[in-house]
């Protein structure tokens, strides 16, 4: 049973981080409608809003996510390749799909499956499983 020693090193440190992670993504996910343009300017017209608060917790729910795959498999190279999806994400996704949305005159009902692969940290998350088969492949 090599799973018995996964989260031996640091044990409590590590459950405190995924347990902080957890509690962050649930407040996030709790104050989805909130302003964080509000923070930084109130001159924003609502397309900048949007784009500015979209980003901010694009970027939150990610490196959250980060902290909870670094936690749970404690390797840094889990967290570089993590790093290297958020980017993927924000320039192959994020951006596009702020284009899709206010450049093109396109029904926003035909991009809301990109919205909630890029809100939500779908890839992140689908990160978690994939490197811990690839983990145990590797044992």
């Amino acid at each position: 049973m090599a799973n018995k020693t996964l989260l031996q090193p640091d044990r409590p440190l590590r459950i405190s981080l995924i347990i902080l992670s957890m509690v962050c993504l649930g407040i996030i996910f709790i104050g989805q409608h909130f302003d964080y343009s509000s923070l930084l300017s109130a001159e924003l017209n609502s397309n900048q809003r949007f784009i500015f608060n979209r980003t901010i917790r694009f970027l939150l729910n990610d490196n959250l996510m980060l902290l909870m795959i670094f936690a749970i498999f404690y390797d840094k190279k889990y967290v570089k390749f993590g790093f290297a999806v958020e980017l993927f994400g924000f320039f192959f996704l994020l951006i596009p799909y702020f284009l899709l949305r206010f450049e093109f005159n396109i029904n926003h009902t035909y991009i809301s499956f990109i919205h909630r692969l890029i809100i939500n940290p779908t890839l992140m998350l689908l990160l978690i499983p994939a490197i811990y088969i690839q983990r145990i492949k590797k044992v």
